[in-house]
């Protein structure tokens, strides 16, 4: 096993009291073995705490139990753990990335999905275009709507619900199931609820979860490297965790409204610079829109933009900001200071398109 696996069978040995003094003996020289196997002990255990931390909660209590109901072997465990393993790293939130059975290939029907076993997960893709949004109904009730340019790969098996976030951004609304936490890992990160809200986006090193209801955990998956390694975080609703390269992870409430209108195919931006707003309205259309120089780029915008048209934003952005605009032969939308800054405009609150 890895040293995350035998970790994670050794918390749940410890939390059953059911340890002999032999088995006692194995833990002390697993546990001194190696600093990776001492390290993997105590992330364990604190996703561990985690649940014991929060006994009231409904979500964390079932995911608690999911991981007890699980059958540990207690002779000869290390070849036989299987199975029952993935069920408690599952709730644990440490389940290995590599382990998870996921492709990146052509569609699956839903009706495929549940066929996998927990030694092979059966997996699917679903997957959006440039400027297009997609609802899904996963094999569990689980509804998951994909922002643009957005790809999920799933595997489910009986026992178990994980999803990895490829690219993009995603809505998951999880159906409720007290014996099969869902799990959601992107960048390195794994996101672990029962029957919960939230939504997880991912830039170039950078991925944020958005907590709307319910209860989720956040981890470090196993193998993430990319990340510090932080401790098991629990968000409650309208928070939400930002986790960047080189930078620690915060949590920070956040306009649970503003954060969700891109399902009705709008993005609100509060005093943004223009660079930034550029890059986010980029997202939704196929031919880019481009900021020529870095002072244009560092005047400010607020507002809130259609999606999908990149005329229109560039000249509402020309209505607000001293900028010139033009669209070139290949498409594509150029935002420049004008020469003349002498009557330059003052920022305001654009309205929203109908």
């Amino acid at each position: 096993m890895t040293a995350d696996e035998a970790a994670v069978y050794w918390v749940l040995r410890h939390d059953r009291e059911e340890l002999s003094a032999a088995d006692r003996a194995a833990f002390a020289a697993w546990l001194d073995a190696s600093e990776a196997n001492a390290r993997a002990f105590r992330k364990a255990n604190g996703v561990w705490d985690v649940f014991d931390q929060a006994d009231a909660d409904p979500h964390l209590t079932a995911l608690r139990q999911a991981a007890l109901a699980t059958p540990a072997p207690r002779r000869r465990w290390i070849p036989a753990l299987g199975a029952g393993l993935a069920a408690s790293l599952a709730a644990a939130a440490l389940l290995l990335p590599g382990q998870l059975g996921l492709i990146d290939g052509p569609h699956t029907p839903a009706a495929d999905v549940m066929a996998g076993t927990e030694a092979q997960p059966a997996a699917a893709r679903f997957a959006t275009a440039k400027g297009e949004r997609r609802t899904v109904s996963l094999p569990d009730g689980t509804r998951v709507t994909l922002n643009t340019d957005t790809a999920i790969a799933l595997a489910y098996t009986p026992g178990s619900r994980h999803v990895r976030l490829l690219r993009g951004q995603a809505l998951f609304e999880v159906a409720k199931d007290a014996a099969r936490p869902f799990s959601v890992e992107a960048a390195g990160r794994r996101v672990t609820a029962l029957g919960t809200v939230f939504e997880v986006r991912l830039d170039p090193g950078r991925m944020k979860v958005v907590l709307i209801e319910g209860r989720v955990v956040v981890d470090r998956a196993a193998g993430g490297s990319e990340l510090p390694d932080p401790a098991p975080t629990l968000l409650k609703p309208g928070q939400a965790l930002v986790a960047e390269l080189g930078v620690p992870q915060r949590v920070a409430p956040v306009d649970v409204g503003s954060e969700l209108m891109w399902r009705e195919g709008y993005v609100s931006l509060e005093d943004t610079p223009l660079a930034a707003a550029v890059a986010e309205m980029s997202r939704y259309t196929a031919a880019p829109i481009r900021v020529l120089d870095e002072e244009t780029g560092r005047m400010r915008v607020s507002g809130v933009f259609r999606t999908g048209d990149a005329d229109r934003f560039a000249g509402l952005v020309r209505e607000l900001l001293p900028v010139r605009v033009e669209r070139l032969a290949d498409g594509s939308v150029t935002i420049a200071r004008t020469a003349d800054t002498a009557s330059s405009k003052k920022s305001s609150p654009a309205d929203v398109e109908n």
